[in-house]
C-alpha cells in the first residue's frame, strides 16, 4: 500500500488528518489484514513498527519522512540533472524542506551554469546572505534566483 503513495506523497503536501487516515488502514492491514484495527489488536506501536529494521522495526516507512525524503531527492535531482526531461516539472515543496537541503547542500561553482550566485552555499559553505545579509536585501529578489 505505501507503494501506491510514493507519487501522491512526493507531489502533494498531505494533511495531518489524511496522513493518520492512511496510516489508520495500513495498521489496520498489518495487525489484521483488514482494514481497521482497535488498539487491543496493536501489538507494538506504530512509531515502532515505522522505524528502520537495523533500529527494531518492521521498515514500513513513515509517510511524513517519506515525503521529505521524496521532496529532497527531487530538489537534488533539479540540481544534479537539470537536463532530463523531467527535470521541468514544478512540484510544490514545502519552504522547510527547501531549508533543509538548502543546509544539507554545499556547491562547488565548476562552469557556474548550475550555480545559483545568490541563494547556494558556494562560498566556504556559506550563502551570500549568511556573510552580507545588507548586501542580499539590496538586490531585487528576481535576481536572486540567477
Amino acid at each position: 500500500m505505501t507503494a501506491m503513495l510514493i507519487y501522491l506523497v512526493m507531489a502533494i503536501d498531505l494533511p495531518q488528518w489524511a496522513l493518520k487516515a492512511i496510516d489508520k488502514i495500513r495498521r489496520g492491514y498489518v495487525w489484521r489484514g483488514r482494514k481497521e484495527a482497535k488498539g487491543g489488536h496493536c501489538l507494538v506501536s506504530w512509531g515502532k513498527v515505522t522505524r528502520p529494521k537495523e533500529l527494531g522495526g518492521l521498515g514500513i516507512f513513515d509517510l511524513k519522512n517519506l515525503g521529505w525524503a521524496l521532496w529532497v531527492r527531487w530538489l537534488w535531482l533539479q540540481k544534479t540533472d537539470p537536463n532530463h526531461p523531467w527535470s521541468i516539472f514544478q512540484i510544490q515543496v514545502p519552504g522547510q524542506v527547501r531549508s533543509l537541503f538548502a543546509m544539507a547542500m554545499s556547491t562547488e561553482v565548476g562552469n557556474g551554469t548550475t550555480t545559483l550566485f545568490w541563494e547556494d552555499r558556494w562560498l566556504h559553505g556559506q550563502r551570500i546572505v549568511d556573510v552580507a545579509p545588507q548586501l542580499y536585501k539590496v538586490i531585487a529578489k528576481r535576481n536572486t534566483k540567477k
